[in-house]
């Protein structure tokens, strides 16, 4: 795991494209419709994944898997630090336009919590120290590969010398499954509506 430095607005920008073109391609589960639900362009899931990437990075909180960049990584938590104020305005902006407006954010925002407190604000009632996984992705071309287990097992062995857990949630049952597989364990299952669903996963 490598952390993402001295990069200029453009790279970044090209980071970001690849990041949304992952998470647009992704087939989901029948049972669940992700992000897709509430994102239904391309256009706009750049727009939502630039924000974010934009604000790990200029937070310093994006790390990649090699040179060769076969995969992302956002991490935030005990000793990663967190988004940055402006940047965090930034993403809010840019997910209201992603979304498609302050309404549809509201409803985003609201099938969100719509059971209950997220797995990161759990933690941090029970006082609990944690790294959260932001975002994890690795681009199509090198799925399959030992990219996700690599970079999964390089925050474990981090959290493992800090001795904190390992938190993230994500939008898709097969997703969660894999995350099971390399070591996460499902913690709850939040029913957000009508084929959306946030799995909440934790290494204790």
């Amino acid at each position: 795991m490598k952390k993402l430095t001295g990069l200029n607005k453009n790279e970044v920008t090209d980071i970001s494209r690849q990041v949304a073109d992952a998470f647009y391609d992704y087939k989901y589960n029948e049972a669940d419709q992700g992000l897709i639900k509430y994102i239904k362009s391309l256009d706009d899931m750049f727009i939502y994944m630039n924000a974010i990437t934009q604000a790990a990075y200029n937070s310093g909180l994006l790390y990649t898997t090699s040179d060769n960049r076969e995969g992302y990584l956002m991490l935030s938590g005990e000793g990663f630090g967190r988004v940055k104020f402006f940047d965090g305005i930034k993403m809010i902006m840019a997910e209201k336009k992603a979304l498609g407006g302050f309404s549809a954010m509201k409803s985003f925002i609201k099938a969100c919590f719509s059971e209950g407190s997220t797995i990161e604000l759990r933690m941090k009632k029970a006082k609990r120290k944690f790294i959260r996984v932001e975002m994890l992705v690795v681009r199509p071309e090198f799925q399959g590969q030992g990219y996700m287990r690599q970079l999964l097992e390089d925050v474990y062995r981090i959290a493992d010398e800090r001795g904190v857990s390992v938190i993230l949630d994500t939008d898709d049952k097969d997703k969660a499954g894999r995350y099971m597989h390399l070591g996460m364990n499902l913690d709850r299952v939040r029913e957000c509506g009508d084929r959306f669903h946030m799995y909440d996963l934790i290494r204790a």
